[in-house]
């Protein structure tokens, strides 16, 4: 008598909270030992990252270009990004929203080498307005739409978190297959383009 009622509840939402913590800690606990315990082949993943880049498919949406300053700006885009850490192996990465404050998101994106034990992460700030060609940006309040900004600068994030951890020369030998795979399958970009335009 003279207890709060509601005091069985909050333990029992604290518990459940416990547990969810050991089973994410015991998960990637597991992910680590089979890390550890099958390494992976530097020759082999690199054999499978570029076998991957000679499909043209992947090949078109591989690299990422746009003009800035006079100059073009190029790089492997996330598609890419995401086979290289899927080929590369015992690697996780991902974009996490760690708090929602007014009009602005707190993001975190990051990549884990299991195996090796390094991580690369981005903390950054996401306003939730969406870039528009008609009036400049755009304020958004739906949820949907605070996702997909965020998912979006996230995406970007966690790319470059990836890239960090793989290997230089493995990332430029895929963007050069890749361009390759696109200049076998169309001939001379520039030369296409004309054409296509003629």
């Amino acid at each position: 008598e003279g207890q709060n009622p509601y005091g069985a509840l909050a333990v029992r939402a604290e518990g459940a909270v416990a547990v969810q913590a050991t089973r994410a800690a015991t998960e990637v606990q597991a992910q680590v030992i089979m890390a550890r315990q099958f390494p992976r082949s530097p020759v082999q993943a690199t054999d499978r990252i570029l076998q991957e880049c000679d499909i043209p498919e992947l090949a078109k949406v591989a690299l990422y270009s746009y003009p800035r300053g006079g100059t073009q700006v190029e790089g492997p885009s996330i598609r890419l990004a995401e086979v290289l850490k899927r080929h590369w192996g015992n690697m996780m990465s991902g974009t996490i929203e760690v708090d929602r404050n007014g009009e602005t998101s707190s993001m975190l994106a990051y990549a884990w080498d299991l195996e090796t034990n390094v991580m690369s992460r981005k903390e950054f700030k996401v306003a939730h307005v969406r870039d528009s060609n008609r009036g400049g940006k755009q304020k958004v309040t739906e949820e949907r739409d605070i996702y997909e900004v965020g998912a979006n600068a996230g995406s970007r994030r966690e790319r470059a978190c990836i890239l960090a951890l793989i290997p230089g020369h493995v990332v430029n030998a895929a963007v050069a297959r890749c361009k390759k795979t696109v200049e076998t399958k169309i001939g001379n970009v520039a030369e296409a383009a004309a054409r296509m335009i003629g």
